[in-house]
């Protein structure tokens, strides 16, 4: 089955270059390679502009696009910034909410980085190497 696996995509691959040359397989495949990166390139393109147009400032624009996070963020931004979390803790206070957001799963009910959020802004965190 090994041999199957391995040896036929060998063997078409040659049976390719037998019959059309080196040239086309090449070409074909540094195209779809350039496809590839293009689109990479426009969908960085297209995320940039809708953080511009959402939020009307550069430097949070560009902190938010590197994933960054940081004391009095918004969660809209936080959620822009590391993407929905794994888990979220709520708890109801007198006189405010504070939701822990759990990322990075390392196990059972264990996350590399806790966000504290209280009233809808970043409070604190705990980020474990």
């Amino acid at each position: 089955m090994l041999a199957l696996i391995v040896g036929l995509p060998i063997y078409l691959a040659t049976k390719l270059f037998q019959t059309t040359g080196w040239v086309i397989p090449v070409v074909t495949v540094l195209a779809v390679i350039a496809l590839l990166v293009w689109s990479a390139h426009v969908k960085k393109q297209q995320r940039l502009a809708y953080l511009r147009e959402k939020y009307q400032d550069e430097d949070i624009v560009q902190k938010v696009f590197a994933g960054e996070f940081w004391r009095g963020q918004t969660e809209e931004q936080l959620r822009d910034s590391l993407g929905a979390p794994v888990a979220i803790d709520n708890k109801l206070l007198k006189t405010m909410t504070r939701e822990v957001w759990k990322y990075q799963p390392s196990g059972v009910n264990r996350y590399r980085l806790r966000i504290t959020v209280e009233n809808g802004r970043v409070a604190a965190w705990d980020q474990k190497t």
